[in-house]
Formats: C-alpha cells, sequence, structure tokens
C-alpha cells in the first residue's frame, strides 16, 4: 500500500501538467517572433542597403556625368590606381567578372567617398561578395549589370555568387515579395522591381504560371532586380 501511495505521489497532477505545457507554448511562441523580428529587421536593412547604392549612383551619376564603372577619367578625377571604364554610357560585363565595368563600377563608388568599401582595398576587384561587391544583410550580395536575363536598362540584382553573375537564388518567395512590396508593387514581373528564378534552379519556382510569387515554396529560390 506504502509502496502505490507513493508512486501517485511522485507523479505530475493535470494542473501541473497544464502549467508546464502552458510554460513551453510561451517560450516556443516567444522562439518564433523572435525570429520574425529578426526576419524584419534583416529586410528592413536591405531596403536601406538598396536605397543607399541608388543614391551613391545618382550622386557619382551628376557629380562626373558619367555612370560609375564606365567613367573614362577615373583615374585622373578620383584616383590614380582605377580602371577608367569606355564612356560608352553603358556597364559592360557580368556583374562579378574581375576587370569589367560591371565590377568596377563599385570600386568607383568607393573611391569617390560615396559607398562604404566592400572589402579591402586588395579584395576590389577579385569578383565575390565582400571582396569587390556589396554583400546584403539577407547573405548573397548586389551585383549591377546592364540588360541582365532579358530586362532592358541598368539594374541593381540581388542573389547569391553563379560563376561570374550574382544570379544565384538567394530569397524565399515570401521574402522577395515583402521586399517588393516595400519599395515597389508587389508584383514579381512588373516595375522597377522583378523576381525571377535564381540561375542555379531550385526545386521548386519563384515565380508561379500566373506571374504571382509562389508562396507555397519556402526554398530560397529567387533573385531580385531592382531597376536603376
Amino acid at each position: 500500500m506504502k509502496s502505490i501511495i507513493k508512486r501517485r505521489q511522485a507523479g505530475f497532477s493535470l494542473i501541473e501538467l497544464a502549467v508546464v505545457l502552458i510554460i513551453m507554448g510561451l517560450l516556443i511562441g516567444g522562439i518564433l517572433k523572435g525570429r520574425d523580428l529578426i526576419e524584419s529587421a534583416r529586410l528592413k536593412r536591405v531596403v536601406s542597403q538598396l536605397n543607399e547604392l541608388r543614391m551613391a549612383t545618382s550622386t557619382f551619376l551628376d557629380k562626373y556625368e558619367a555612370l560609375p564603372g564606365d567613367f573614362n577619367k577615373a583615374s585622373t578625377q578620383i584616383n590614380s590606381t582605377l580602371p577608367n571604364g569606355n564612356g560608352n554610357g553603358r556597364i559592360e560585363g557580368a556583374g562579378l567578372a574581375p576587370g569589367s565595368e560591371a565590377l568596377t563600377f563599385w570600386s568607383h563608388l568607393v573611391w569617390a567617398g560615396l559607398l562604404g568599401s566592400p572589402g579591402l582595398e586588395s579584395d576590389l576587384n577579385k569578383g565575390e561578395f565582400g571582396k569587390g561587391a556589396p554583400e546584403s544583410a539577407l547573405g548573397g550580395g548586389f551585383t549591377v549589370e546592364e540588360n541582365p536575363l532579358g530586362l532592358k536598362g541598368l539594374w541593381l540584382i540581388l542573389g547569391r555568387k553563379h560563376g561570374d553573375h550574382g544570379t544565384g537564388g538567394l530569397l524565399t518567395p515570401s521574402q522577395a515579395l515583402s521586399l517588393d512590396k516595400k519599395m515597389d508593387n508587389g508584383h514579381p514581373t512588373s516595375g522597377k522591381v522583378r523576381a525571377v528564378d535564381g540561375t542555379d534552379k531550385a526545386q521548386h519556382s519563384c515565380v508561379t504560371s500566373k506571374e504571382t510569387y509562389n508562396l507555397e515554396n519556402d526554398e530560397a529560390a529567387c533573385i531580385l532586380l531592382f531597376q536603376l
């Protein structure tokens, strides 16, 4: 009889179990809420980064009457170590290709004092994120290209490194939609912000056949392009 009583006393009552479950629920809820806050902060930081890059490009164009990377007097008017562009009014080459105007774009902005350096001075022509091109708060980074992926004009691209381009999938469709809404119309195939599948094709797509964000997919399948 005593042993039975002891076993009963050693167990948890329903009230105690309920309290434990409530505490666990609060802890899990707090962790998930914390993750949402971190995600929101990172997305806001990306928006700030994009605005900084656009402003730096606009200021450079106003000051030198040329695009960074394409400026053919950079070595005489900015810094003697800078390679000159050909001055044809276009940004040529792949976004991460060493020696291309697209990669020199960033060093022109840096030496003009308009952008923080994406790496050490010795790294600025290496064609990596953080070593020549800016990293993003979400990973990967930013490149610039003329007429990328069938689009016309000059675009900033947010993605992962894929060969000499920054077009590897970086964002989930949900992240891409959030940034698109913050900066444009929230539609992946129109406006000044466009979403496409990364060139390192994920298992599932970024954009549906109905030209909407594929929110059923939680893979990093998207790159975003921002028109300059």
